[in-house]
């Protein structure tokens, strides 16, 4: 018991003899940088916003206040120094300078060491135009563009050495990249996300837009030959992370919309004192405002009013200044709505109507005159160049000292409606008075009592009288109407055929018929004023005898046909319903207008088609029939005309209309052609029954065809291996050499082999037709299984002059995939590139990329014939002419089942690359050290 007690003390005392010298080592270092000696800490002057020089030439950014903050809690004085990203790495190497914040990559590493706290991780953004449509993605995406990076960054090193982009332009400073790509509004750059945002942020580029991209993050870390330094900072750097002192900085630099929270004590002093005073000012205010809005009140009443009369009188005014000859137009709140000079005024006006204007100011000016008054016609004080009429009068507004005027005052009121409906007035009257006199009927007209006072030349000649008799006769409205008590001031409207005698006065229609009499139609509209008092009559007739005599003739005429019109129109019933019961139209064909007419019925015409309306309803399939059916229409064929078309209608389900179309002529009394009649009949079904024969007849060769190839080639494939195992097994019943029989069993265990295999490819993708095959995703570290998958297959068949690697970026990768199967997909495409690779390499290699698991096999074989690579993946197609064409394409339907994709890239006599991505969902990454890839 006392000895383990003497052991813990002695390694109690042992740890703490081992702390002590550390931190004396480590105070020995730190004590190097004095006041004379400062730290040098250099770095990028373009890597905004980790560090850069601001407006006045000094170092700013992430990393200075980083610094700051680190030198302050480490007590170490230190000098910033500013350079390009090589130089300062450069400096570093030699021991010009202590420090540095730099990417932690394999090209970084031969200038000193890092440490282990990642300051900051990088990572990667596209900038474009917003208008160009972006579908890149990943790396291998930008294979087809030209990319702008940032020369000598991480991003241009990651993306030149794996030969990812089109073209790669480098820029030594990325403030021009991004006003080049702003301005032309075109290019692409790819950099560091929170340096692209702070530049757009920097100089507000609305046109252009950031996209990420899936690359490897970089990681930035403190970079020193100064190891005890780098320890102390990273012991530094998380005791400044436990007590949030580094997110402040990170919101200042790379989030400028957070803010903190909290506000110094002192600010709310400031506030209060600030109050206090904003109080007493507004005391004051509020005093000043009550004692002006009183004085405001009275103003704004007066305004108002004058406001009142001014819009309700339609009446604007505007001033002239004397001295600066200036026009000032006033709103009716008289405050100044516009400013003209006197050129710009006189735009206004017509040349002599301006003149008149200037005459007059000139009057009032020179006090010939206290006040003018002129008609005028100028545009409005809007935007219209509309003209209107106005009554303007000018008096004096204000005099100088000496009397004489220096403002005049020009009060207008607009007349240009009164004008108009002047105009209106006028033209109505001309028009009344045309179509009065005029009017191809009687026009009559009857002052309030009824009386006629007016009646046009027509009306004299139905009556055969004038003006003046029938004004002395007194004849009134009553004296022509079958209603003598009709109420003048009461109806709205009169309409009526009356029997007449000669003078115009109504006459019994019973009575005997004397000469002169007539039958006679009228209307009568009454005219009412606003009152509706009753201003006059207006009547309008016609003498209807001879039409009244005719009329009658017809009406016994129509009795008669009557009766012969009902039983045609009962036949054509009868020949209607037969056309619409049987799907059948009419159709007749004009041969000199080439109308085609459709008739659902005799007499209904449905459609009128000209010749190329109706070719635009045929269908492409039966264009030249229709078009033969035409010309012989055209020409007047003197037979029957057959034709089944297929229109571009559909009925409903979307059936296409096929139309069986038959024709005759019809001929006139001399022999020639004047129209042909036919009938269409919808065979629609008979023809889709048809196609659907057709169809069926076709899919059944196919099926046919298919299966012959398969009996063919699997017939040829199955008989080569087995008629060579049987002809070897012949052979031990012969006489034979001993040494012979392992040449014989080598070549029966060869093709028994490829005969198991070949087997087992055509059981397998029976399964796959029949879809038996289910996909089980588990849990599988993919890193472990992978590798040693690979070795296994090319492990039998592996060549002497042939190189094989596995690239195995990570030390463990959980992904849920179905192993089994997802391993047959790898094992025959590994199996394809050993077969086909003599001499070169064959390399396999995986990775997982935005929750995609990707692999690829990559050879130097013979390759693929560029004619073969389109049909590679379907069955019994094989790029070298050898086997029998299953093993892509069952990778091909077995991926596909399994929800991911396979592609395939080759060069004839220069190798071939496969790869393989599948969506899965990866629950454990863990990456390689750098030099541990396999």
């Amino acid at each position: 018991m006392k000895n383990k007690t003497l052991l813990i003390l002695a390694a109690i005392l042992c740890c703490h003899w081992t702390a002590v010298r550390t931190q004396a080592q480590s105070a020995d270092s730190l004590s190097t940088y004095t006041e004379t000696h400062p730290l040098i800490y250099e770095d990028a002057w373009d890597l905004w916003p980790y560090t850069f020089l601001n407006e006045q030439g000094e170092p700013d950014g992430y990393n200075i206040d980083l610094l700051r903050l680190m030198m302050k809690e480490l007590g170490i004085p230190y000098t910033v120094k500013l350079k390009p990203t090589g130089e300062a790495r450069k400096d570093l190497k030699d021991k010009r300078s202590h420090l540095m914040l730099s990417m932690h990559a394999n090209y970084t590493e031969e200038f000193a060491q890092f440490g282990q706290n990642t300051i900051n991780l990088f990572t990667h953004s596209l900038v474009m135009p917003k208008d160009m449509e972006s579908k890149i993605r990943t790396a291998t995406d930008l294979k087809d563009y030209d990319v702008i990076v940032h020369t000598g960054s991480f991003s241009h090193h990651y993306i030149e050495d794996r030969q990812w982009a089109k073209s790669i332009k480098g820029f030594d400073d990325m403030k021009d990249a991004i006003r080049q790509v702003s301005s032309q509004n075109e290019g692409i750059i790819l950099w560091n996300t929170m340096s692209l945002k702070w530049l757009m942020r920097k100089y507000q580029t609305e046109n252009l837009k950031i996209v990420p991209i899936e690359l490897p993050y970089g990681e930035y870390k403190f970079m020193s030959n100064d190891t005890q330094l780098l320890s102390k900072l990273d012991s530094v750097y998380s005791l400044l992370r436990s007590r949030d002192e580094i997110q402040p900085l990170l919101n200042k630099w790379f989030y400028p919309e957070r803010h903190d929270s909290g506000i110094p004590s002192w600010i709310w002093n400031l506030i209060t004192v600030f109050a206090v005073i904003a109080v007493g000012i507004l005391i004051y205010y509020i005093t000043y405002r009550i004692r002006e809005r009183k004085m405001t009140e009275q103003v704004r009443r007066s305004n108002e009013r004058l406001s009142l009369i001014l819009t309700n009188s339609d009446i604007s005014f505007w001033t002239y200044n004397v001295h600066n000859r200036t026009f000032n137009v006033m709103n009716e709140k008289g405050e100044s709505k516009r400013l003209f000079t006197f050129e710009e005024f006189s735009r206004r006006y017509d040349e002599a109507i301006f003149n008149q204007l200037k005459e007059a100011l000139n009057q009032i000016i020179k006090k010939e005159k206290p006040t003018v008054t002129l008609r005028t016609r100028s545009t409005d004080d809007g935007e219209s160049k509309e003209l209107h009429d106005y009554i303007v009068t000018l008096s004096v507004l204000q005099e100088n000292k000496t009397g004489q005027p220096t403002v005049i005052l020009c009060t207008r009121s607009e007349i240009t409606d009164d004008l108009i409906r002047q105009r209106k007035t006028k033209d109505m009257m001309l028009r009344y008075q045309s179509i009065f006199n005029n009017a191809m009927v009687d026009m009559i007209y009857y002052d309030q009592d009824g009386y006629i006072s007016d009646m046009n030349e027509r009306a004299c000649k139905t009556f055969n009288t004038d003006l003046q008799t029938v004004s002395n006769q007194r004849i009134n409205v009553r004296d022509s109407i079958a209603q003598p008590d009709l109420d003048l001031n009461q109806f709205e409207y009169y309409h009526a055929t009356e029997f007449l005698d000669a003078q115009g006065r109504a006459r019994d229609p019973l009575a005997e018929k004397q000469e002169g009499d007539m039958v006679y139609e009228m209307q009568l509209v009454p005219v009412f004023d606003e009152s509706h008092r009753l201003e006059g009559i207006f009547g309008s007739g016609r003498n209807v005898t001879e039409v009244a005599t005719t009329y009658q003739r017809k009406q016994e005429a129509i009795r008669q046909l009557q009766a012969a019109n009902e039983n045609v129109s009962a036949y054509i019933r009868n020949i209607d319903n037969v056309l619409t019961m049987g799907g059948v139209r009419m159709a007749k064909y004009d041969t000199v207008s080439h109308t085609l007419t459709i008739y659902s019925e005799i007499e209904h015409a449905v459609y009128s088609l000209t010749q190329t309306r109706a070719l635009s309803l045929v269908n492409d399939q039966s264009k030249k029939q229709a078009q033969r059916l035409f010309n012989s229409l055209d020409n007047q064929t003197n037979h029957a005309l057959h034709a089944d078309l297929k229109t571009t209608l559909r009925l409903r389900g979307g059936i296409p209309l096929y139309l069986q179309v038959h024709f005759i002529p019809l001929t006139s009394s001399n022999g020639d052609i004047k129209e042909y009649f036919g009938m269409c009949r919808d065979i629609s079904d008979l023809k889709v029954v048809e196609e659907k024969l057709a169809q069926e007849t076709l899919r059944a060769q196919e099926v046919e065809t298919v299966k012959k190839a398969f009996l063919r080639n699997m017939s040829y494939e199955i008989r080569t291996p087995l008629n060579t195992v049987v002809g070897f097994a012949e052979l031990f019943q012969m006489e034979h050499s001993p040494e012979d029989e392992e040449v014989f069993i080598n070549e029966i265990k060869e093709n028994s082999s490829k005969l198991l295999k070949l087997i087992n490819d055509i059981l397998f993708l029976s399964r796959l037709d029949a879809g038996m095959i289910e996909i089980k995703p588990r849990p599988v570290d993919f890193a472990t299984v992978f590798e040693s998958r690979c070795e296994n297959t090319w492990g039998v068949d592996k060549r002497p002059d042939v190189s094989y690697k596995v690239k195995n970026p990570y030390q463990r990768l959980m992904v849920e995939i179905d192993e089994m199967n997802f391993f047959i997909i790898i094992e025959k495409i590994i199996q394809n590139a050993v077969q086909y690779t003599t001499t070169g390499s064959v390399i396999a290699r995986y990775d997982y990329i935005g929750d995609m698991l990707v692999v690829s096999v990559e050879d130097t074989g013979c390759g693929i014939p560029a004619s073969s690579v389109e049909h590679i993946f379907e069955r019994f197609v094989t790029g070298a002419n050898n086997g029998a064409g299953l093993g892509l394409s069952i990778c091909h339907e077995l991926i596909q089942q399994m929800g991911g994709t396979i592609n395939l890239k080759s060069t004839e006599g220069h190798g071939t690359t496969v790869w393989v991505s599948l969506p899965c969902k990866a629950t454990d990454i863990v990456l390689k050290e750098k030099g541990g890839e396999a």
